[in-house]
């Protein structure tokens, strides 16, 4: 019972306060049938490979839109600019502890009008270990693909930045 009159309290604020899903104003720019790429960075072709998984789960998951080759209504094609991990904390020892994983990427995306808006993103995911510990490969592309995750949604957000302002000056 409390719960129920909980959520739909936050429903009525949610509302109330004007919210709007992203894929409200992603999906008029973007449409549901998008085109993905990504460009293979020679110097780490492993981390393009992250780079894709991310970028076809983004669109399937937060743009809502579905995967597609054949009459696609826009394309998003990403480019790695720059990966790294690097220590940021340290035992009482001296021995790193405290890692994050840092990525940029560049985004071209073909709207439904056919027009390309380039967006630029960093993210960046911290994750510990034991001070006895390697990093191993995994953890690493785990970490930087976490870090796509999150440039992935940066853009999510700029994107449909763009189409509230385009919406905003239509409307005036």
């Amino acid at each position: 019972m409390k719960q129920s009159i909980f959520f739909s309290f936050l429903l009525l604020f949610l509302i109330g306060c004007g919210y709007k899903p992203t894929t409200d104003y992603t999906t008029p720019l973007l449409g549901n049938k998008i085109l993905t790429n990504v460009e293979i960075d020679i110097k780490n072709p492993g981390d393009s490979i992250y780079l894709r998984d991310a970028l076809n789960e983004s669109v399937v998951n937060d743009y809502d839109a579905k995967l597609n080759d054949n009459n696609s209504t826009s394309k998003i094609r990403l480019k790695v600019n720059s990966t790294s991990v690097s220590a940021i904390g340290y035992d009482g020892n001296g021995y790193p502890i405290l890692y994050r994983a840092n990525a940029s990427i560049t985004a071209y995306v073909t709207d439904i009008r056919n027009v390309i808006t380039t967006y630029t993103a960093s993210g960046s995911y911290d994750f510990a270990t034991t001070a006895d510990s390697i990093i191993d490969d995994n953890t690493k592309h785990n970490a930087i693909k976490q870090a796509f995750i999150q440039a992935l949604r940066i853009i999510e957000f700029k994107i449909a930045a763009k189409e509230m302002n385009d919406n905003n000056r239509t409307s005036k």
